[in-house]
Order: structure tokens, then C-alpha cells, then sequence
């Protein structure tokens, strides 16, 4: 099973970054005013990343407008930008933020799977504790509490590139006498790629927080019960799926293994791979034999399309 974005997300990320854009149009109608300039006019070019794809080199017209705007007024101009971003981007602020109750949802999901995988494996497991008695522990209470630290902080990070980077666009705009339309179109491009990055981030802290879930739980039944557990890794298997990730399908891990492997070469972004708690015996096996040999014989399927891969 591969673990996706959740799209509910995806789409309040857009829908945020819609509503930023149409509160820039309304600033910028505001206090980008001023008059065209008679004469000859001259490109200013600028690269802007599309979608992930390579950089595209845009061009619009400079030195062919004159802006009505002091220093102060561009300051107090920028000022409101951020204004803007934070209002969407960091609604709710650190107590209340809207990204973690996202978060929080895969944290509880990542539980419930784990929980329910043991149980099945496991009839002491499943006679020691239930899912409501997991999620009332002050530990998983803690999970929550750092996720959400995690989260705001991420998105802190957010707010603030965009802030940076739209505020060089506008000051090189205003200085080079690109007119506010272009300057406006060239300020939502940013914003595209902007929205991007937040997806990829997005994506990351969920499918982030149901692996740290799992493999909590995996932890707590080796610990406190005693329980030989481990990390079964399933790989997405995508023509896009990296070797490195590939190759670790069907083959089992410690959790210090698996927080390893993700702090490493960018390991948890664009990653799709599963990781399911497993009972192993008194050797360090899996008990299921079957499974094992299924998920071998994936692994060996896959490596043909494994020369076009690009990454996971």
C-alpha cells in the first residue's frame, strides 16, 4: 500500500494561495500607481520555476512606467504583503494553527494502522491495550504537541521566503519601471512556485507523521511489552521510485534505521514508501513467510524500470 498526499490538503493549500493573490491585487491597485513613461522601453528578464519544471526565462517591458511611491510608502507596501501571507499561511498562529489538525490527523491514523496491524499479528498485544488508551498516553499527547511546533515552524519558513522573494520582485519592478500589471503577473508566478514548495512540504509532515506513529508504536510494544517488532519497508515501486528506496522493499528495519535513512539525501521528500509494524520471531524473521517471498519477488520485477528513475 503506497501512502499519498492527502488531496483535502492540496486543495486548501490552493485555495490559500488564491486568496493571497487576490488580496495582492487589491494592495497592489492601491499603491502601484503612477504614470507611463514616454520613450523607448527595455526587457527585464527573470527565470521562474513552473510546477517543478526547469526554469523558464520570462521577459517584460522595463523603464516604461514611473512610479508615485516614496521610500516609506514601499515600506509600509511590503509590510501589508506580509501581512497578507501570514494572515493565510499562519492562520490560527501557534496555538490554533490550521496545519496541524492535518497533521494531527495522520499522527492518528499512523496509531490506528500500527494498532491494528499488531493486533492482528499478536493476541497479547491486543489483549494489553486498546486504541483509545494509545492515544490518551501522555507520549502520543507529546507526539502532537512537537508536531505541531514542527509544523508552524515549517511554515513560519514558508511565509517567510515568499515574503522575501516577492518583496525583491516588487522593489526591482518599482526600480525598473515595470509597469503594475507585469508587475502583479510576475509577483503570481512566484506565488506559483511558492504554492509548490508548500505542497512538497505538506506532503512531507504527513506521510512524515504517520511513519513517526507507526514507528512509535513499534517502539512502545518492544519496550513495554516485550514484543520482538520491526519495520516492514514497502515501496511504492514507481517507474519514479528511487533505487536506494526500491531496494529496501520487503526487507525489515529498526525504527533508529528508518529515522536514519530519512535524515539522509533528502530521503523524506517525494517518499511513498510504507512502513509496516511486523511481529518476528525468536531469529529475527518475519513469521509470515509467504509475504516475504511476494515482496522479494516485486523487488526483483522492478529493477528493469529502475534506469528511468528520477526520484520517489
Amino acid at each position: 500500500m503506497s501512502q499519498k498526499p492527502v488531496s483535502k490538503m492540496a486543495r486548501d493549500i490552493e485555495e490559500r494561495y488564491y486568496q493571497i493573490k487576490l488580496a495582492l491585487k487589491s494592495l497592489f491597485d492601491q499603491h502601484l500607481t503612477g504614470r507611463i513613461r514616454e520613450g523607448n522601453s527595455h526587457q527585464w528578464h527573470f527565470l521562474c520555476h513552473q510546477s517543478g519544471d526547469m526554469p523558464t526565462l520570462y521577459a517584460v517591458n522595463a523603464s516604461a512606467y514611473i512610479y508615485d511611491m516614496t521610500n516609506p510608502q514601499l515600506n509600509e507596501m511590503l509590510n501589508l504583503m506580509q501581512a497578507i501571507l501570514d494572515e493565510h499561511l499562519l492562520a490560527g498562529g501557534q496555538n490554533e494553527f490550521w496545519a496541524s489538525g492535518y497533521v494531527d490527523l495522520e499522527l492518528q491514523r499512523g496509531t490506528f494502522e500500527a494498532f491494528t496491524n499488531l493486533a492482528r499479528q499478536s493476541d497479547y498485544y491486543a489483549q494489553q491495550t486498546t486504541l483509545a488508551q494509545l492515544l490518551s498516553r501522555p507520549a502520543y499527547q507529546n507526539q502532537v504537541a512537537a508536531a505541531a511546533l514542527a509544523t508552524y515552524s515549517d511554515w513560519k519558513g514558508i511565509s517567510d521566503a515568499a515574503r522575501n522573494d516577492l518583496a525583491s520582485v516588487v522593489i526591482d519592478a518599482v526600480a525598473r519601471g515595470v509597469n503594475p500589471i507585469e508587475t502583479a503577473q510576475v509577483v503570481s508566478k512566484r506565488l506559483d512556485v511558492s504554492m509548490d514548495k508548500a505542497k512538497t512540504m505538506a506532503q512531507t509532515e504527513q506521510v512524515g507523521a504517520l511513519r513517526k506513529a507507526q514507528r512509535n508504536e513499534i517502539d512502545w510494544s518492544r519496550d513495554r511489552l516485550g514484543i520482538n517488532t520491526a519495520v516492514l519497508w514497502m515501496s511504492a515501486l514507481k517507474p519514479t521510485t528511487r533505487p536506494w528506496h526500491a531496494s529496501r522493499h520487503g526487507k525489515t528495519y529498526t525504527t533508529e534505521e528508518v529515522e536514519q535513512f530519512y535524515a539522509e539525501r533528502g530521503n523524506r521528500y517525494n517518499c511513498y514508501c510504507s512502513n509496516i509494524p511486523v511481529l518476528l520471531d525468536d531469529d529475527g524473521q518475519i513469521v509470515n513467510q509467504g509475504i516475504v517471498d511476494k515482496l522479494a519477488a516485486e523487488r526483483e520485477a522492478w529493477k528493469p524500470e529502475s534506469k528511468k528513475a528520477s526520484r520517489e
